[in-house]
C-alpha cells in the first residue's frame, strides 16, 4: 500500500473519530431541558425535510403521532395509556407555537389523576420559551373545570380533596419518568438531578397554606 493511500485513509479515519466532537460543538446550547425540547419539537415540525416525526416519538412509551406538521400552532403528544403508572389516568405534551414561528410559545407537561369523588385532578408544568421558569398549576374538571386559584381553593375546601399528593406525584414523575425518557432518546448535556437553568415556581406552595 502506497503512502498516499495510507495517508488518505488516515484522514478518513481521523475525520470519523473528530465527527462526533465537531457536530457536537455546533449543536447549539439550551439553557435548560425544557429548551432542548421546546426547540426540538418546532425544528421536527416546521424544519425537517419530510416532516420527520419529532423526538419525543422516539420514547416507547410515548404514542405514535401519524399526524405531521402544526396544527394552528399546537402540537400535542401523549404517552400510551397502558404505559401509564398504576393511578394517573394520562401524561402528555403541549406545544404552542403562535402564529407558528418560535418566539413567544410555549409548552406543557400535563398530569391527570382521577380522584375517588370522579373529578380529574389535573396538574400543569408550563414553560415559556426563553422565560427560564416553569410554572406549576392545577385544574378540575368536576361539574364544570375550574382553573382560577381562588375557585379552586373554594372548591376543594367543600369537597374535602386535598390536592397534595397530586402535586407531589406529579413532581415524582416529572423527575423520575418524563425526564429521564426524553434523556434516553436525546443527546443532552442535562441530567435527571440537573435540569439547567430554570427557576420551578409551585401553585402548590400557596395551595397548601390552605389545607
Amino acid at each position: 500500500m502506497n503512502k498516499k493511500i495510507v495517508y488518505i485513509l488516515s484522514i478518513i479515519v481521523l475525520i470519523v473519530v473528530l465527527l462526533p466532537f465537531i457536530l457536537n460543538f455546533f449543536k447549539p446550547k439550551y439553557r435548560n431541558v425544557f429548551e432542548e425540547i421546546y426547540h426540538d419539537e418546532y425544528y421536527h415540525a416546521t424544519n425537517s425535510f419530510l416532516r420527520t416525526t419529532s423526538t419525543l416519538n422516539s420514547v416507547p412509551d410515548i404514542e405514535e403521532n401519524k399526524t405531521s406538521g402544526l396544527f394552528y400552532g399546537s402540537i400535542l403528544e401523549q404517552y400510551r395509556s397502558e404505559a401509564l403508572p398504576l393511578g394517573v389516568e394520562s401524561i402528555s405534551y403541549s406545544f404552542f407555537f403562535p402564529d407558528d414561528k418560535l418566539e413567544n410559545g410555549n409548552m406543557s407537561i400535563n398530569f391527570r389523576f382521577l380522584h375517588t369523588n370522579g373529578d380529574f385532578i389535573d396538574i400543569y408544568y408550563v414553560y415559556g420559551h426563553n422565560s427560564g421558569k416553569l410554572v406549576q398549576s392545577v385544574g378540575i374538571i368536576g361539574e364544570k373545570r375550574l382553573t382560577e386559584f381562588n375557585q379552586i381553593m373554594e372548591y376543594v375546601e367543600l369537597k374535602k380533596i386535598s390536592l397534595s399528593p397530586y402535586f407531589s406525584t406529579s413532581e415524582e414523575l416529572l423527575r423520575n419518568k418524563v425526564i429521564p425518557d426524553w434523556l434516553r432518546v436525546y443527546s443532552s448535556r442535562f441530567s435527571k438531578d440537573n435540569w439547567g437553568d430554570v427557576t420551578i415556581i409551585h401553585d402548590s406552595v400557596e395551595i397548601q397554606k390552605f389545607e
